[in-house]
């Protein structure tokens, strides 16, 4: 099953507010992923994206890139977010776009190794929303990972 189609099915099923948005994971490849939302189910009374419906999907992107990670690398984890900080830069008049660049191999082999040897494991994943060609908003956010109980 495609990563996409696989955390569209889980967020739809496990975390309503994900249907509620009615955001989709709409792309993972090497580079990265990207999450989409469209305007109206997100928008909020001055006609742009509610900034709560932005960092939620923005904190999703990041679970689902840790995810994602997990699972290239044959491993499964409860994943938290631990962390996280946002600057709104500029209002988003339409759908909402997140770009999560994958990290850089070496770091993805550390925070994999480091779960292989202590059962747990730290991250920060940055996330972007973009507006008309300009970032819109920044996201950084830190994930931890665990073993799940048996």
């Amino acid at each position: 099953m495609a990563h996409e189609q696989e955390i569209n099915d889980y967020l739809n099923h496990h975390v309503p507010l994900f249907q509620a948005m009615r955001a989709r994971l709409a792309r993972c490849d090497a580079a990265g992923l990207s999450m989409t939302a469209p305007l109206a189910p997100n928008i909020n009374d001055k006609g742009i994206a509610f900034g709560g419906s932005m960092a939620a999907i923005a904190s999703l992107t990041g679970w689902a890139l840790t995810r994602i990670t997990l699972h290239e690398h044959g491993e499964t984890a409860e994943i938290a977010i631990t962390e996280s900080s946002l600057k709104f830069l500029r209002p988003v008049r339409g759908e909402i776009v997140t770009d999560c660049a994958r990290p850089e191999p070496e770091l993805t082999a550390r925070f994999i190794d480091r779960f292989r040897q202590r059962g747990k494991a730290r991250w920060t994943v940055e996330v972007l929303i973009v507006a008309d060609g300009e970032p819109a908003m920044t996201f950084s956010g830190q994930y931890g990972i665990f073993r799940q109980p048996l």
